[in-house]
């Protein structure tokens, strides 16, 4: 890799880092754990109703984490879990009252934050911001996959 590559990806990198850096900032602010604050935003801005195998694909996060967050949420009265209609064991997960009260007067802030800074920007920017994202992580992607397939020639040898 060159210099000018490595250096690129470095930056990619380390402005990824700094925006997480950002919503944990939010999150303390906020007073809620660094973990919820990408569940508050698919349920407080849902226009569909989300399982938590939704949530875990969506958000690429574990099972295992998403089980613990909800099991919290759940726990402080501001989730339900709910049978989806027509299913047999998929389970909606639900914003009771107080979860709604909670999510706007503790996390919608960030929401709206995020709206006013993507006001600001170029739309064709965001664009190409977005597009040049979904490529890097298609071929990132790939590269890993080929070197587990090189890890599986190499150790069969």
């Amino acid at each position: 890799m060159d210099g000018n590559t490595r250096r690129q990806v470095d930056i990619i990198n380390q402005k990824t880092k700094e925006l997480h850096s950002l919503y944990r900032i939010a999150a303390r602010k906020s007073g809620i754990p660094n973990g919820e604050i990408r569940i508050w935003s698919m349920l407080l801005n849902a226009e569909i109703e989300y399982s938590q195998q939704d949530l875990c694909e969506l958000l690429s996060l574990p099972k295992q984490t998403m089980n613990s967050l909800i099991a919290s949420l759940m726990k402080r009265g501001y989730v339900l879990l709910e049978h989806a209609a027509g299913t047999k064991n998929r389970k909606v997960i639900r914003l009771t009252e107080e979860g709604c009260r909670y999510g706007k007067n503790r996390v919608l802030w960030i929401f709206e934050a995020e709206q006013k800074a993507m006001e600001g920007a170029d739309p064709q920017e965001v664009q190409v911001c977005i597009s040049m994202f979904d490529k890097y992580i298609l071929h990132l992607k790939k590269e890993f996959q080929m070197n587990d397939v090189r890890k599986k020639d190499d150790s069969s040898e």
